[in-house]
């Protein structure tokens, strides 16, 4: 007589509740679809890359900071360097400007602590201040009254900004 062995078979789990073990399959998948449905939508405003030179009476001006105020919306800012070349910053980690019109004013920021603290007010002195830095700020140092209005509609890499 020949001796049988039964086939080997798998061992059956028996889960206690099998709704919990089809949740916890589809609990990741869900997750990752709610994460990711915002980010589909509106990202926010437009913004484009902006660059360029800034001229007082054809001379280009170091140490300005130019705020670029959008009619609504997160202003952007810049600051020129010693040949008056400036890029403009959105926010800490993106550069640019957001596509609209802005009202643009200036403000000095003179790199010399001294000149700083002068213009402050924290010390006594004589500025470095030049009578062409007074004028631009006479006339383009104020967010509301600055006749200075510049549409961005596109990236600009050589934007000139000529003040008179």
């Amino acid at each position: 007589m020949a001796i049988i062995n039964p086939p080997i078979s798998m061992p059956i789990l028996k889960m206690k509740n099998p709704m919990l073990f089809k949740s916890s399959i589809i609990f990741p998948f869900i997750f990752l679809l709610l994460i990711t449905l915002p980010s589909c939508g509106n990202k926010g405003p437009e913004i484009v890359p902006v660059s360029g030179t800034v001229k007082y009476q054809d001379k280009p001006i170091a140490d300005l900071i130019l705020n670029f105020e959008p009619e609504d919306g997160r202003p952007s800012w810049a600051q020129t360097d010693e040949s008056g070349k400036f890029q403009a910053k959105y926010d800490a980690s993106q550069d640019g400007v957001k596509v609209a019109k802005h009202k643009v004013w200036i403000i000095w920021q003179p790199k010399n602590i001294l000149d700083q603290q002068i213009e402050q007010g924290l010390m006594k002195g004589k500025s470095s201040k030049t009578p062409e830095i007074k004028q631009i700020l006479s006339k383009y140092g104020d967010v509301k009254s600055t006749p200075l209005i510049i549409e961005i509609t596109k990236p600009e890499t050589n934007l000139e900004i000529k003040l008179d």
